[in-house]
């Protein structure tokens, strides 16, 4: 592709009508370029990722020296980033630690940390979440929020960004440059470029975003390497020079995908965005040094997991109903420790503590703890209680029975502690079942003593675990008799016959008279009390 001549000065872009058709500009003026964006994008740059992310362990270092953040490549260690006294100093980006210690003898390098990287830009976007719905992440540092229903709520361009600029460094300490402009790629090259706590780029139009964006150098795009050096031999080195190449020579030379971005950046076509869905489960971990071999030490530890499970909650609005604590020891196998809900609980940390600490009290542990995990299970809507408009506390509204079921069965293990279900069957034997213990429900204040009374069907509410034969000649038969036949579906038939009997001393007892002989040869039986 032969050169082209000198272009004019960006600042003043002319485009010729024989040469719309062949430019990458954006074509003249259109009806879309001339209406207002339906969107606008807010570009959020971490320049500092890598610093950023691992803040708090080079905080953590005795002396507080100076850092670099190295990445292994090429059978060595490549410096990925450093402080600005480190850069001051001559260490580059790229620069093999070694090279870097000759010039910073005291240089302390930090491996890259590639989780604490994702952590660190998944915690920007759960920041901005509040902002807005739309939340989109473009690793490896960059995350954008369609803000154009957001500027009037939050008093316009400049105070969203200057409010989310405060709770990002507040909530995770993260240097930020922000762009807004009607095109989600034009925004992220405008806040890769510019220093820090310059003032952000506000691009309304789209149809000023060629102009805009002619001054950026090429660096911007993070095009490959071997193809910003080709074009800068050219002496295309900014977005206009490249905006001012004709297309078909432009594509052949270089791919159709530059061409498709430039289109992108520039408004020309429009971009679709894969939203940011936060995760739906809560994992975490911590190393303890020294080593805890006491399970009420070991309680303490956890305290700050589960700070950060509340936080995970409140920030989606969410609850958990099952809880897993993974100790793992030197040499013996990881020992789990798993907690259930009644119902789901949100950002309670107190309630979870006091569950979590009886667990441990139970447990023995095989070998000191050396590293803990905590994981969630799957996140469950919240409902809101409801009590009793007249009840004097939560104890008499039933608010407290969940928490007694949680420690009960933190003591006794949760197959000891069940609830009870009523299952359409004739057979008193089969007519419930063990379910989860549900929430206690408000029972009407008003309920009589007639209501409170035996069931309406006359069945005893104690039942034994297996009729017993008893002699019919001491009792007196008062109500029956009551036909059961049924179960002979499943291998369990019965036919029964029965009654309300009193014996001598008073009691009412719930009998049967067994309708086929039985290999015990009895034909009446006890199978409840009434109380």
């Amino acid at each position: 592709m032969a050169p082209l001549a000198r272009p004019p000065s960006p600042h003043r872009v002319r485009v010729t009508p024989a040469f719309r058709s062949s430019s990458l500009s954006v074509p003249g003026r259109t009806p879309l370029a001339q209406s207002r964006p339906r969107e606008l994008w807010l570009a959020i740059h971490l320049p500092s990722l890598l610093l950023d992310s691992l803040r708090d362990v080079a905080l953590a270092l005795p002396g507080r020296p100076p850092v670099a953040i190295v990445d292994l490549e090429r059978n060595g260690k490549i410096v990925r980033a450093c402080e600005e006294a480190v850069h001051a100093a001559g260490v580059r980006e790229g620069m093999s630690i070694n090279a870097a210690l000759a010039l910073v003898p005291g240089l302390h390098a930090l491996a890259r940390d590639a989780r604490r990287e994702r952590q660190l830009l998944e915690a920007v976007a759960q920041r901005g979440v509040r902002f807005t719905p739309r939340v989109s992440l473009e690793p490896p540092d960059g995350v954008l929020l369609e803000v154009r229903g957001s500027l009037r709520l939050f008093g316009g361009a400049r105070q969203l960004c200057l409010r989310l600029q405060r709770e990002l460094l507040e909530a995770v300490g993260a240097s930020v440059r922000f762009a807004i402009t009607p095109s989600p790629l034009a925004a992220l090259w405008f806040a890769r470029t510019g220093p820090l706590g310059a003032r952000p780029v506000f691009v309304r139009n789209r149809d000023e975003l060629a102009s805009r964006l002619a001054l950026l150098p090429l660096d911007c795009t993070r095009w490959p390497e071997r193809g910003v050096e080709t074009l800068g031999t050219m002496g295309v080195r900014t977005v206009g020079d490249c905006l001012r190449l004709p297309r078909a020579g432009f594509a052949r030379r270089f791919g159709q995908e530059l061409l498709a971005t430039l289109d992108r950046a520039t408004g020309r076509v429009q971009e679709p965005r894969a939203a940011y869905v936060a995760s739906e489960r809560f994992a975490t971990r911590r190393d303890l040094e020294p080593e805890i071999a006491d399970t009420a030490r070991l309680g303490l530890a956890l305290a700050p997991l589960l700070e950060e499970l509340c936080q995970f909650l409140r920030e989606r609005g969410r609850g958990v109903q099952a809880l897993e604590v993974q100790l793992r020891h030197r040499a013996a196998p990881v020992t789990r420790v798993r907690l259930r809900f009644v119902q789901p609980v949100g950002a309670q940390p107190q309630r979870m503590a006091e569950l979590l600490r009886e667990r441990l009290a139970q447990l023995v542990l095989p070998q000191p703890v050396r590293n803990v995990r905590l994981l969630s299970g799957p996140l469950i809507d919240l409902q809101a209680d409801a009590i009793e408009l007249f009840a004097h506390d939560r104890r008499e509204a039933g608010g407290n029975l969940p928490q007694l079921v949680e420690r009960l069965r933190a003591r006794l293990g949760n197959a000891a502690v069940h609830g009870l279900a009523c299952v359409p069957e004739h057979r008193p034997e089969a007519a419930w079942r063990a379910v989860e213990p549900a929430a206690a429900k408000p029972r009407a204040r008003q309920q009589t003593a007639s209501h409170r009374a035996a069931p309406k069907d006359g069945r005893p509410l104690w039942l034994l675990d297996q009729p017993e034969p008893c002699a019919v000649d001491r009792l007196v038969l008062e109500e029956g008799p009551e036909c059961i036949e049924s179960g002979w579906w499943d291998g369990h038939d019965v036919a029964r016959d029965y009654y309300i009997a009193r014996n001598a001393q008073g009691a009412r007892l719930w009998v049967f008279r067994q309708r086929r002989e039985t290999a015990a040869g009895a034909r009446w039986f006890l199978h409840g009390w009434f109380a």
